[in-house]
């Protein structure tokens, strides 16, 4: 599977579960500090541990970095409108 493929479902997954976990927190008042906490972790966790970079992933370095994991962890981190979509035709 290519990076870019890997990256992708994996934020995909990784929002999932943080949307399923989301209740939790989300009526404390600092709920949503709570959010970007925890998405903040998991996004670097992943991106160090699977060794994403979404610059080599792009074609825009050769071979993969810290600066391109840090970019990939703050992209999932992130998140963006179209995964939330995804996911919500998933739930639905």
């Amino acid at each position: 599977m290519e990076m870019l493929q890997i990256i992708i479902v994996v934020s995909i997954i990784m929002w999932y579960i943080i949307d399923r976990f989301k209740p939790l927190w989300e009526g404390l008042q600092y709920g949503k500090y709570v959010t970007i906490f925890v998405s903040a972790l998991f996004a670097f966790a992943l991106s160090f541990g699977y060794g994403l970079d979404i610059m080599a992933a792009l074609g825009v370095v050769a071979d993969t970095g810290i600066l391109g994991t840090v970019l990939t962890a703050l992209t999932l981190m992130g998140g963006s409108s179209a995964v939330a979509e995804l996911i919500e035709r998933i739930k639905g």
